[in-house]
């Protein structure tokens, strides 16, 4: 498993490189001077998928020096909850689609805060409102741009 892995995350690290260097900035055009460039998006995803890939390789690698087994099956309640995590993100971008932004991003949040355990009545205000006062600032009055 290890020598999987380390040859997966030296495809992706090089894959992630060559996004980043070649084929986002060919791929994409200038956003002009009042809107966020449409590669700003696909690099952050380049970013995460390069850093990943990084840390895959140097994990393998130091599995490989050591001999260590690659670790054991995941539990099924991880697996349910890795499919509710999923339903909720699913039934959020069809509300963000056809009612609000907005709602979409609150109720997600507070939606798996609930099923993650949080019962404290301030959190489960305060994080959404933080979050999404949060999206309008930074959009609306830093970037000068509109989302939905």
């Amino acid at each position: 498993m290890a020598k999987s892995d380390l040859i997966s995350g030296i495809v992706l690290t090089i894959f992630g490189l060559a996004l980043l260097a070649y084929i986002i900035p060919t791929q994409t055009s200038e956003g002009g001077d009042a809107t966020i460039s449409p590669a700003l998006l696909p690099q952050i995803c380049a970013v995460g998928i390069t850093g990943l890939a990084v840390l895959l390789t140097l994990k393998a690698a130091g599995r490989l020096r050591r001999r260590l087994p690659a670790g054991t099956a995941v539990p099924h309640s991880e697996w349910w909850s890795a499919l509710a995590v999923l339903i909720a993100v699913s039934a959020a971008a069809s509300i963000f689609k056809w009612v609000s932004p907005g709602l979409s991003a609150v109720l997600l949040v507070v939606g798996l805060m609930l099923y993650m355990g949080e019962r404290r009545l301030w959190a489960l205000i305060g994080f959404p409102a933080v979050l999404v006062v949060g999206a309008w600032f930074l959009f609306y009055r830093v970037l000068g741009t509109a989302i939905g």
